[in-house]
């Protein structure tokens, strides 16, 4: 790796401890994040493309997509994941290209190579803002001219609401200061509750998206109000969370909703020329 990146020991110890394979299907609030970003990779993904998505996990979105037909190379900064997802690969028998590599770093591949990169949480686990960069650039690097990307993070202004309603400790100055003003969070922090970490606003996102000449195609909220209604949304039988989620896909673009959200997913297109 080179010299000038940062180190992301702790981000992947914070990971190896972590159930990932069952994050997207663990309770509805987790289902409806990844239901809704199937829903609009679906309005633009057709059978045959070209997928890189760089922070793979175990598989959710790779393992779905390859099922479907397109041509999907998965990559992780966690050994353990890129294990999980081979194997299930071969299981299923998808011809899956998996290996561990880092996000910042996509020299393994030319120019203009994919028509879709999936960067679902590279971003939010790097503090500085050189690594981002990396990130950013290495993806619209290796996307076809028209090629899309899918850009998830996490807002900053649903975190501390979320920290202070479920633990009092959170709820002191240094830590509304430092979420709103930083947006940042290091492993080595006192109190730090999970790992290196980036949290961001919409319109940030929205202006680094504009740095690279991305076109938005959409910008929606992944979870909604639904994460803050957690308890409820995750008692809901299943007609009853059938028609929440649908209330959801039609509400998340809604910036009001966007910007209480947990997750947030900015689609952009690579301008052609």
């Amino acid at each position: 790796m080179e010299a000038e990146l940062s180190d992301l020991h702790s981000v992947v110890k914070s990971y190896e401890k972590y159930d990932e394979d069952s994050r997207l299907s663990a309770d509805n609030i987790r289902r409806l994040e990844f239901l809704t970003a199937l829903v609009y990779m679906n309005k633009y993904l057709e059978k045959g493309m070209s997928i890189l998505d760089v922070a793979a996990g175990t598989g959710a979105y790779a393992l779905y997509y390859a099922a479907l037909g397109m041509q999907v190379t998965a990559l992780d900064l966690t050994p353990s994941y890129i294990d999980i997802l081979k194997k299930k690969a071969g299981d299923q028998h998808l011809p899956v290209n998996a290996f561990v590599n880092d996000a910042r770093d996509l020299s393994a591949f030319e120019a203009e190579t994919f028509d879709c990169v999936f960067c679902m949480g590279p971003i939010y686990h790097l503090p500085n803002a050189a690594d981002r960069e990396l990130v950013m650039s290495e993806c619209l690097r290796v996307l076809k001219p028209g090629g899309l990307l899918f850009l998830a993070y996490i807002n900053k202004f649903f975190i501390f609401s979320q920290l202070a309603s479920q633990n009092k400790q959170f709820l002191q100055e240094k830590w509304y200061q430092r979420i709103i003003e930083q947006g940042v969070m290091y492993a080595a922090d006192e109190d730090c509750f999970w790992t290196d970490t980036w949290f961001t606003t919409p319109g940030e996102i929205e202006t680094l998206a504009e740095k690279y000449d991305l076109d938005r195609l959409n910008h929606v909220a992944q979870d909604g109000v639904g994460r803050l209604l957690a308890e409820d949304v995750n008692s809901m039988r299943s007609e009853e969370f059938k028609l929440w989620a649908e209330y959801h896909v039609r509400t998340c673009e809604e910036p009001s909703i966007l910007g209480i959200s947990n997750h947030g997913l900015f689609i952009g297109r690579k301008k052609a020329g």
